[in-house]
């Protein structure tokens, strides 16, 4: 099954390099550990499913997205997003041209957030993410629409360095896509903070003693994610504000289930994450998409790129586009998920085995 209704882009910036695949070997699952809830039919050539899966116990809603007419057992996707986000927000951008294109696609609120259960909420933890997209594909394995040899992942933003760790570490992964990414690792993440007005290793300690409080009184303290005013919220700055407070309004007709707060003892975890620590060990082929101006610019991308051992991988830089473009910005995303959809033909469905990508139509 190739994709044939793709948009007509590619472009130029590529760095290629020699193929090679890994073979596979298939984890085991529970098949009574998720189960479809309604199903709709959207306007476009796909079909979605609420859906719901259990990870360690806790309940995780996801949106399901099959393509209509598509073959049985076929390729599937799970995606994860930026920090703090949901479903709705750049996971659904993706998903719906993944569909459109041919493949399956899993989109999840992660543990404490949105739709799904668990307490406290709104904690960012890219450790029980990482567990969450393991259970994902555990979901993806047990359905019977899905081939279990033809899985990937896709990271988008901070969800880059959590779907290195699953790539890593789940050998049901065959391919990896990383988009526009948050690459934590120190030098990146002091760089990040360096002029925030509050240092990595002062957030840390923040979120340590919001951790200790929590775990003597119970009592969770917020930091909202964004603002204009306060150095210390969790992203401060103003292009990252302006994306995500829209997602507190009623510009769709009602609130959405983003809320600009996270549990402040997420500081401890995710700025010690460190994905020079799982890098190393991502050997399935591997796409890259990098704006000029995504966070860490070119220079943490081609960092993470150089670490992986992946024989077959691909760093794309795309000039001049600023990091949240690739959220929710057609002119982008429509160009970015071609390319994904492009690599997923090659290594999900045809798997002839070649890195190389011929342009065609003008860049982003």
């Amino acid at each position: 099954m190739l994709a044939t209704n793709l948009p007509l882009s590619r472009r130029h910036l590529v760095l290629a390099g020699a193929t090679g695949v890994s073979g596979l070997l298939l984890g085991s699952a529970d098949p009574t550990r998720g189960n479809r809830m309604q199903q709709t039919v959207s306007s476009g050539g796909y079909t979605t499913e609420s859906i719901h899966f259990l990870s360690s116990g806790t309940r995780i809603i996801g949106t399901l997205f099959i393509p209509i007419g598509a073959p049985v057992r076929n390729a599937a996707i799970a995606i994860l997003g930026p920090f703090g986000f949901v479903k709705e927000q750049a996971p659904a951008q993706y998903a719906s041209r993944l569909a459109d294109a041919g493949f399956i696609t899993l989109i999840f609120d992660p543990r404490f957030s949105g739709e799904s259960d668990g307490t406290p909420r709104r904690f960012e933890s890219p450790s029980h993410k990482i567990e969450d997209v393991h259970a994902a594909l555990d979901f993806l394995s047990n359905h019977a629409a899905v081939d279990t040899d033809r899985l990937g992942v896709l990271g988008i933003c901070q969800g880059s360095s959590e779907m290195i760790a699953v790539a890593a570490s789940d050998p049901r992964v065959k391919t990896l896509v990383t988009v526009s990414g948050q690459y934590i690792y120190p030098q990146n993440i002091d760089g990040f903070f360096g002029e925030s007005g509050m240092t990595r290793e002062q957030r840390i300690a923040r979120g340590r003693a919001a951790r200790d409080r929590f775990e003597s009184t119970g009592e969770t303290l917020y930091t909202e994610v964004v603002s204009l005013t306060d150095k210390k919220a969790g992203l401060p700055w103003k292009p990252i504000h302006d994306w995500y407070i829209p997602w507190t309004t009623d510009k769709w007709g009602a609130k959405s289930r983003w809320e600009n707060r996270y549990a402040t003892m997420s500081d401890a975890e995710v700025w010690t994450f460190n994905v020079e620590d799982v890098a190393h060990k991502v050997s399935v082929p591997t796409l890259m998409i990098h704006g000029e101006r995504s966070d860490g610019g070119p220079e943490a991308a081609r960092h993470v790129f150089d670490l992986l051992p992946a024989k077959d991988k691909i760093l794309k830089i795309v000039p001049g586009v600023f990091h949240t473009r690739f959220y929710d910005d057609p002119l982008v995303v429509d160009l970015a998920a071609h390319d994904v959809a492009t690599w997923l033909n090659k290594h999900l469905v045809t798997d002839q085995g070649s890195a190389v990508v011929t342009p065609s139509a003008p860049d982003y």
